[in-house]
């Protein structure tokens, strides 16, 4: 436990929840890393920065590393330091602490203390709600949800009331309270404002879940990872804490932990600051996606960026020193990639020519996959290369028949595609750099822009 009233003032970071679907990533932007760190703060002597997650997803990621928890911990170290080193950069000062764990009986003792405070207030409620509910998997959305579909197991939802412990969203009162909050950049409150599709209810309970806090309010449950991680301020008020506390979060997937973190502490309790790393657009005011060839440098420069977010996501901490040497991690990664890869090829391109195109995509992920089981790394990047390839020695011809328009689309996404695996800044280790791809002429992607200017 932290005798917070021995230590001078100083600013904590906290974080919310990593998505569970994405823990191997290790970056910034789901946070795991930061909260691994927490975890293995014992290996840095002290030294380790307070992000509160209370997530278990990264614990996903703590068996890569084998029987090896000190370089698990150098890992989480160099990367705390690289965030915390790019929060500098804005004014935002995190000072090292010894971390709280969510595996700490006593600090769980305190959570739980502060949601039963919470229900003996009248703030987390008993209530009844109508809720679309998966029955099989027992997940449940807001009725205002526009799928019909479980993303599990694709079975339909069925609307139907549940009781349970809820906490009620006023968000005039949000609003008022975030108004008190200075924002980092400055329009993260304006896109705060913006929301009008909120489900009034927040779940405390999450049943799914078998590690984590236990709920006071239900027998052998759960708490919701958002409502213990928004209750980060309050925990820390608890322990003595006087300082400043800055929470950082996206804001498309995170929103709800926003919402929550606002309504759920006490006004004394509310951040300082809000830094928001949220989500880039390219100068035409589109969402920067890695999969579609986009990079850092296609974000505007005369523009309002989120510049929190670029800075993270260049910074040397994506690039996942420690992981990135570890066979299990890079098949993650380079599975997810190709995966996302061919969906895209296989959503974009026009079905022409006779080309099955699903069929085809199957094929290349399967080659690549088998290597994959077997950590067989560089014939998985030639398998991957061969499928890229093979985009243009075949597909881009055939399309071509029909137009230099599609011709020249189709050509464009085979290079963004091959930019984002194997170009002068290759996202995988030990791939080459500086390969052309040559349509099925041999000409080169200069003389295809020619032509392109040139349709006679």
């Amino acid at each position: 436990m932290i005798a917070w009233e021995d230590r001078e003032t100083s600013t904590v970071l906290l974080a919310p929840p990593s998505p569970p679907g994405a823990p191997h990533l290790g970056g910034i932007y789901t946070w795991a890393l930061l909260d691994a760190a927490r975890r293995t703060a014992q290996h840095f002597g002290g030294a380790a920065h307070l992000p509160q997650s209370w997530n278990m997803s990264s614990r996903r990621l703590e068996p890569t590393f084998g029987d090896d928890p000190e370089g698990f911990a150098r890992y989480c170290q160099r990367a705390v330091d690289n965030a915390v080193f790019t929060f500098a950069g804005f004014g935002i000062v995190v000072s090292p602490h010894a971390a709280l764990r969510d595996d700490d009986a006593s600090v769980r003792a305190h959570v739980q203390a502060i949601v039963t405070e919470l229900a003996n207030r009248d703030i987390v409620r008993y209530l009844a709600a109508e809720e679309k509910w998966c029955l099989s998997c027992r997940i449940a959305l807001p009725p205002s949800a526009a799928t019909e579909h479980c993303f599990t197991c694709e079975n339909p939802l069925r609307l139907r009331t549940t009781r349970d412990w809820f906490l009620p969203v006023d968000l005039d009162e949000v609003f008022r309270r975030a108004a008190t909050v200075e924002w980092v950049p400055g329009f993260g409150i304006r896109r705060l404002r913006s929301l009008i599709d909120v489900h009034p209810l927040i779940r405390v309970g999450h049943p799914q879940r078998s590690l984590g806090v236990p709920s006071p309010l239900h027998d052998g449950e759960i708490l919701d990872p958002r409502l213990v991680a928004a209750l980060g301020p309050s925990l820390l008020r608890r322990l003595g804490l006087n300082g400043p506390i800055v929470a950082a979060a996206g804001f498309d997937i995170q929103r709800k932990w926003l919402l929550t973190l606002l309504a759920a502490n006490q006004t004394g309790a509310l951040p300082t600051m809000i830094v928001q790393h949220g989500t880039l657009l390219d100068t035409a005011g589109r969402k920067l996606s890695r999969y579609t060839g986009a990079s850092l440098a296609d974000a505007p420069a005369d523009v309002e960026p989120c510049l929190v977010r670029a800075a993270l996501l260049s910074s040397p901490l994506g690039k996942d020193f420690r992981a990135v040497a570890l066979p299990t991690v890079g098949a993650s990664r380079l599975r997810e990639k190709v995966l996302n890869s061919l969906r895209y090829i296989g959503l974009q391109q026009p079905r022409t020519g006779g080309i099955d195109l699903d069929a085809a995509c199957d094929e290349w992920f399967n080659e690549v996959e088998s290597h994959l089981r077997n950590f067989d790394m560089s014939r998985a990047y030639a398998g991957f290369q061969r499928a890229i390839l093979s985009v243009s020695s075949t597909l881009i011809p055939m399309i071509r028949r029909q137009g230099i328009a599609s011709f020249a689309a189709t050509y464009r996404r085979a290079i963004s595609l091959h930019g984002i695996f194997y170009g002068d800044d290759p996202r995988l280790p030990g791939t080459p750099s500086g390969l052309e791809l040559l349509d099925a002429d041999g000409r080169d992607a200069a003389q295809v822009r020619a032509s392109d200017r040139d349709p006679s």
